[in-house]
């Protein structure tokens, strides 16, 4: 009888074990595919590169606004998603006039490193840092986050002035979003990638939008739907029933994107200098 208790016991404390130490392989598998523009619809984009604050070069995809007069949008990905996936979403953005930047995360398209939460954080700093020093910020900026994605932006536009923040399959934690997959792990003590977007979203002072399909399999709904009264604002939201992820934009999505992105005043707005400078003023919170 003992034996039958002391089994299961040791084979679950083995997986914990296990999860605990290899979780980056397990939830951040690196996707080492480069990214073909020309592939993804993209061949008026050129690559361009940042370093992180580690040392590691980042490629990511950058086409300017048209005439300067719209502003560019820094795309954030996330977990299981190459940067690929977003060329339908980028070439619509483009051709709009907006400028678009794909940030390539570490272990994403070919990109050195292990993905993770404190890594990303980095990379996507380094990736807002990246425009400023080409007079993009404040309300020349909308920050676009997918997924994880969505819990980079949202730090960003908490640290940062922009013009619009989108979020697309937030989610409230990545503890709530294994325990339906993982319900015998004690995730709380095992994560140390938790992306637990709540503390950030009271310090958000840009308008906000939410996209997220209704029958979300990857990022349920219902998982992004208590992140609404965390606002300082209301945000808008567009959540259509029955709709799957990759027919979000498809079905509604595209315009509501874009009649929210429309929404922010054009022309030739030329960020002040505080807006300007990498690491300090308005745009900019200082970082230790």
């Amino acid at each position: 009888m003992l034996k039958l208790i002391l089994i299961p016991l040791l084979l679950w404390l083995v997986y914990a074990i296990w999860f605990r130490r290899a979780q980056e392989r397990i939830l951040f598998p690196p996707d080492r595919r480069p990214l073909v523009l020309a592939d993804a619809g993209l061949g008026d984009f050129q690559t361009v590169w940042v370093s992180s604050r580690d040392g590691l070069s980042l490629e990511g995809w950058y086409r300017p606004a048209q005439g300067f007069t719209k502003p560019t949008l820094l795309i954030l990905n996330g977990r299981d998603r190459h940067p690929g996936a977003c060329g339908p979403l980028a070439r619509r953005l483009a051709d709009a006039g907006f400028g678009v930047l794909l940030a390539g995360l570490r272990g994403q398209a070919g990109n050195p490193g292990a993905g993770g939460q404190a890594g990303w954080i980095d990379d996507s700093r380094a990736w807002a840092d990246y425009l400023v020093q080409h007079g993009i910020s404040g309300g020349r900026l909308i920050l676009y986050g997918r997924g994880c994605g969505a819990f980079l932006a949202a730090g960003l536009a908490a640290e940062r002035s922009v013009a619009r923040l989108v979020l697309e399959a937030p989610f409230t934690s990545m503890t709530d979003l294994l325990r339906p997959r993982l319900p015998f792990l004690p995730l709380r003590s095992l994560l140390r990638h938790r992306f637990e977007i709540i503390p950030t979203l009271a310090h958000i002072q840009a308008p906000v939008l939410i996209l997220h399909a209704g029958s979300d399999r990857e990022v349920p709904v219902a998982l992004g739907l208590p992140l609404d009264r965390h606002f300082v604002s209301p945000p808008q939201h567009y959540r259509p029933a029955g709709v799957a992820a990759a027919d979000l934009l498809s079905n509604g999505g595209d315009a509501a994107l874009m009649a929210f992105l429309e929404a922010v005043p054009s022309g030739p707005r030329g960020p002040t200098l505080d807006q300007e400078k990498p690491g300090g003023g308005r745009a900019l919170v200082v970082r230790e």
